[in-house]
């Protein structure tokens, strides 16, 4: 007898009847819905799969339409194609053949079932893409099945739409910075992420009278998992006042990051308030380092000025924070070790000498920095793949 398990639209279905499947059960990936019965022989499983070349497997049922076993097509012609396999083998039941496959509850839940069957590949008793998982509907009875390669694919498409959302959302963040508003200050951003999304990000507030608050952040990591920390400062920072100041906002962001990650997450920053009107610039270097101020084609790195953690460290953190007076025709840099460390097929780095050549070049040549720095990174690494999340920001004033 063979069962044949129709209208995929309902794939919770039963032979007596069909049941709903829910959005996050692992039904809905169900691709596969023929059943045959125990006792049929491999002769008439055969011929039915040679009149359908599209079934790649069926699953062998008891009398109650409960799941036995798995039989694949390619295994199966495999077998029959043996020297006397025909002979030896049409008549027998196909029960004799039918290899065990896992068995969940079509209602079970995707990401709870995963564990389980990634556990079973890694030990290799599932073979990707070979492998099949049975599901079952009310009364155990067979609802579908689906290879361990359409898991896969589901959480890889998830995976990737994650990412493209991931990465929309961070570029809108950084397409809503703040222009500067003392109108004698130019400001040039640049970030690139290494996988999509990333760890850096730079923000730019506005707080009136010629005065403004910028940051340039890397988060500990990459990817999906930095993002959202990603997340969480980005929105801090635009929704925080800073009335009270730079080291209150510091204070707080850092409260914010340890309980929200329990300290397993981190992040290092640039912060600074910039009075066009008094010329002064305040800032406080949470651990990132990558700082350097251009006056009279000299460059000073700013070295005294690192003795603050990272935020996220230390739930009491008091940053340290430093006051520089700004001359017309001053230049800053800040920006992340992804651009300096990214390395070329030889091994050498690109390293701070490179970038400030660069900076040199822009103010003489007034171009931008990252019209610049975008050739010079792709010509220099040439097929290296971008190892690190790539940000800057370059303040003339």
């Amino acid at each position: 007898m063979q069962t044949d398990m129709v209208n995929p639209d309902f794939p919770a279905g039963t032979i007596e009847g069909q049941t709903r499947s829910y959005p996050n059960s692992i039904q809905k990936l169900a691709r596969y819905f023929k059943a045959v019965s125990a006792d049929e022989s491999i002769a008439n499983l055969a011929d039915m799969l040679d009149r359908d070349r599209r079934i790649v497997a069926v699953c062998v049922v008891d009398d109650g339409g409960r799941p036995l076993g798995v039989i694949r097509r390619d295994k199966l012609f495999l077998l029959l194609g043996k020297r006397f396999g025909w002979d030896l083998m049409a008549k027998r039941p196909v029960r004799e053949i039918s290899e065990k496959a896992p068995v969940f509850p079509g209602d079970a839940n995707i990401f709870t079932v995963s564990p389980f069957l990634s556990a079973a590949f890694k030990e290799g008793t599932l073979e990707l893409g070979n492998s099949f998982v049975i599901l079952t509907g009310p009364g155990g009875a067979f609802s579908g099945m689906l290879s361990f390669q359409d898991l896969s694919n589901y959480f890889v498409d998830m995976t990737n739409g994650d990412i493209a959302m991931a990465s929309l959302l961070q570029e809108r963040f950084l397409a809503s910075a703040d222009e500067v508003s003392d109108k004698v200050t130019a400001v040039n951003a640049w970030s690139l992420p290494a996988k999509g999304v990333g760890g850096d990000f730079y923000f730019i507030k506005n707080l009136g009278d010629r005065r403004f608050f910028a940051a340039l952040c890397d988060v500990s990591g990459k990817g999906i998992a930095a993002s959202l920390v990603v997340s969480m400062a980005w929105g801090f920072l635009r929704a925080h006042t800073i009335r009270g100041g730079l080291a209150d906002l510091i204070r707080t962001l850092n409260v914010s990051m340890v309980s929200t990650f329990h300290m397993e997450k981190y992040l290092t920053g640039f912060f600074m308030i910039y009075d066009a009107d008094s010329g002064e610039l305040q800032f406080a270097d949470m651990g990132h380092s990558h700082t350097a101020l251009l006056r009279g084609n000299t460059f000073h790195t700013l070295e005294k000025t690192r003795v603050n953690l990272p935020i996220g460290l230390d739930p009491a953190i008091q940053p340290a924070l430093f006051r520089v007076g700004i001359q017309s025709g001053d230049a800053l840099l800040i920006y992340t070790d992804g651009i300096t460390e990214q390395d070329n097929p030889e091994g050498e780095e690109f390293g701070d000498e490179r970038l400030l050549k660069l900076v040199l070049q822009s103010l003489r040549e007034e171009k931008d920095l990252d019209a610049l720095l975008v050739p010079a990174l792709e010509e220099f690494r040439q097929n290296t793949p971008q190892r690190d999340d790539m940000t800057c920001l370059f303040f003339r004033f």
